[in-house]
């Protein structure tokens, strides 16, 4: 029996707020998770999110069923989009459908796992919802709980951002309620700074927070004075041997006294929702003081301290694109740089070029094929010392190890694989 429309319009937004256990307290579905007085609501929440991804699992026809059958691609999109986090038009291209045919094949999903779910639970499905009253936390710890979710999300995604590009972004996006009160903002950058092991949008909302917060608290306190020198805000950065330092600084003078604005804006929560962001990317912010910087002795302000990590670049040679494509994702997203080559004859002359960490090698590239690569690569002084692991359907693990090769992976390779391999290698 079909279920009911209006419950699988409740599955579908289960699915939309998944990881969001402030949101799923109050979720009609939590009516399916069995009560338990001994735990709170956001622990009640976490099961119902359980429940949902081990819903996911089940739609699994599992590996004898044909590649791209109705069954699989449906498995596959809620996979994508819900377990990996995907847009929904990358997993429209993952699966090579249109977007229309995404929300089709969604829809059928969903109605898929609405039907497992009112199969098992035909009672509960009448039981009414919980009310926002049963909320154990304050709306303020609410708030936090959802900065506190949002800020976990930001942590599981790509690590690696280009500094002067997010600080450019930063100070275009403040440039007119800057420019409104006579504020300027500048940057003096290294361009040495120019990539860091930390998400973009994260490092982006907290420059933006401490900005924000700077130009609030001194326009609310009268700190900004007519005087231009007065009326000027800075970003740079400084290096040492254990961190990268972004520095925002307001010039010589008294740290306004932060108090709430008239309409109740708290300084001491702007803090607290940047320090919850910050602490989820492993970035401090820490006041300054007037001369509490050395290199800047009439400053103060934030000192964003990011821990140093150096780049780590990984040479993938393959002539597939979803491959390149795939190790992208399975790369960016863990601070590596990922360089590409199509051919032997690219990968020979970037390896030499580039000298990269570690190559990953397919065997069956056009032209010259991966054996003389590897062949060529554990031969050259030059190229001699860079680990190479080869990734390839071929059962060739033993062949690989004795002409050189440091690892043996059979495709299709794994994120996890990968990521080991690399990590045994030192990478």
């Amino acid at each position: 029996m079909a279920p009911e429309e209006s419950f699988v319009a409740q599955v579908a937004d289960g699915y939309e707020h998944l990881y969001d256990t402030v949101y799923l307290r109050t979720h009609p579905l939590m009516r399916l998770v069995p009560a338990d007085e001994r735990q709170s609501s956001k622990d009640v929440a976490w099961r119902l999110d359980h429940l949902l991804l081990d819903l996911i699992d089940e739609l699994d026809p599992g590996a004898d069923a044909p590649a791209f059958s109705r069954e699989w691609r449906r498995h596959r999109l809620m996979v994508l989009r819900y377990c990996d986090g995907l847009h929904p038009q990358d997993v429209a291209d993952r699966l090579a459908i249109s977007e229309r045919s995404y929300y089709r094949e969604l829809r059928d999903a969903i109605e898929a796992v609405a039907t497992l779910l009112a199969e098992r639970h035909p009672v509960s499905r009448d039981k009414p919802a919980a009310s926002s009253g049963d909320r154990e936390e304050s709306p303020q710890l609410d708030r936090m709980s959802l900065l506190r979710m949002e800020a976990a999300r930001m942590a599981s995604e790509e690590r690696q951002a280009a500094l002067g590009t997010v600080v450019a972004n930063a100070v275009a996006l403040v440039h007119d309620v800057c420019r409104d009160r006579g504020i300027t903002v500048r940057t003096t950058l290294d361009e040495a700074m120019a990539n860091v092991s930390v998400n973009r949008n994260a490092l982006r909302q907290v420059l933006l927070g401490t900005l924000s917060h700077i130009i609030q608290s001194c326009t609310a306190s009268g700190r900004f004075t007519e005087a231009a020198s007065a009326r000027s805000v800075e970003v740079g950065a400084a290096m040492d041997q254990d961190s990268l330092d972004i520095l925002v600084t307001v010039g010589d003078g008294d740290i306004p006294q932060d108090v709430p604005t008239a309409n109740g804006d708290d300084p001491a929560q702007r803090l607290a929702a940047l320090h919850e962001l910050g602490e989820a990317q492993g970035i401090d912010i820490i006041p300054l003081a007037l001369g509490s910087y050395p290199t800047w002795p009439q400053a103060w302000g934030f000192r964003l301290r990011l821990p140093r990590r150096m780049t780590r670049t990984v040479l993938v040679a393959d002539d597939n694109d979803d491959i390149l494509d795939l190790f992208e994702r399975y790369l960016t997203g863990h601070g590596y740089t990922m360089l590409t080559a199509r051919d032997g004859a690219e990968t020979i002359a970037l390896a030499k070029r580039c000298l990269p960490d570690a190559i990953t090698l397919d065997l069956m590239m056009p032209q010259q094929d991966g054996w003389d690569v590897l062949v060529t690569l554990t031969n050259r002084p030059e190229t001699q010392h860079i680990p190479v692991i080869v990734c390839s359907v071929l059962g060739a693990k033993a062949l690989s190890l004795s002409l050189g090769a440091s690892l043996f992976l059979e495709k299709p390779v794994s994120e996890r694989s990968l990521l080991s391999a690399l990590a045994a290698l030192g990478v």
